[in-house]
Parts: structure tokens; sequence; C-alpha cells
């Protein structure tokens, strides 16, 4: 398995911690210029970007700039339909909590959120084989 894929299990185990998720985006951005072909490792990067929304999310979390996307922890509301998918912790954070569950999610500077864990999971997927 690839640091990528070892970061985003232990990012999935730890569901409540930025930092895990900090630690996925940055094994992943490692994991893309390892793999990147040919000489020019910023072209290379700059067309999986404008291929993958994904990675290029990711690297724009590991650039880390003033106004960029962030990461934050909220919490998101489900529907009781959804109860059924819930681990046991989570299942009782809902019921006790309005039917909303904390999540980390990828705050974008226009003000959407996107899930964190899904990114995570479809930047690994997008990753260019070795």
């Amino acid at each position: 398995m690839s640091a990528a894929a070892d970061a985003l299990a232990a990012c999935a185990a730890a569901p409540l911690s930025r930092k895990a998720a900090m630690r996925a985006v940055l094994a992943i951005d490692a994991e893309i210029d390892r793999r990147a072909s040919g000489a020019d490792l910023l072209a290379a990067r700059a067309a999986l970007a404008a291929a993958h929304p994904a990675l290029a999310l990711v690297m724009a979390l590991a650039d880390m700039r003033a106004g960029g996307p962030q990461f934050v922890l909220a919490q998101i509301g489900l529907p009781p339909a959804a109860y059924a998918g819930l681990g046991e912790a989570d299942y009782m954070v809902a019921l006790y909590n309005g039917a909303t569950v904390p999540r980390v999610l990828v705050a974008m500077p226009d003000g959407t959120r996107h899930d964190a864990l899904a990114l995570l999971r479809d930047a690994v997927a997008a990753l260019p084989a070795r």
C-alpha cells in the first residue's frame, strides 16, 4: 500500500481529525510528485490538476495559502434514513445532537463546503499509476 493510501486509512479511522486529513493531503501531494511523469514536474502537476478536480483541490490544500481552501470541523445534518449506515458512536451523537454529526469539511473561499474524506478518497483513486 502507498503512503497516500495509508494516510487515507488513518484519516478514515479518525474522521474528526483535521490533522489526520492534512497528513493525508501532504501524503497525496508527495505521491503526485513521485508519480509525475516527464521532466517538467510543474507541467505534470498542472496537467493532473486540470484532469482531476480532486487532485487539484488536494494540491490547493497542500499549498496552505491564505484565502485558500481550509479544513474545518462542522456539524452536518443527517436524514433519519442515513442512520442505518452510521457506526454506533456516530449514531449516538446524531441521536442526541439534533440529527447532526461532526465531520471534517473543506471550506472553500467561495463559502461552499465539501466532505474531506470523500475528497481524499477521490484523490487517491485519481493518482496516476506508477
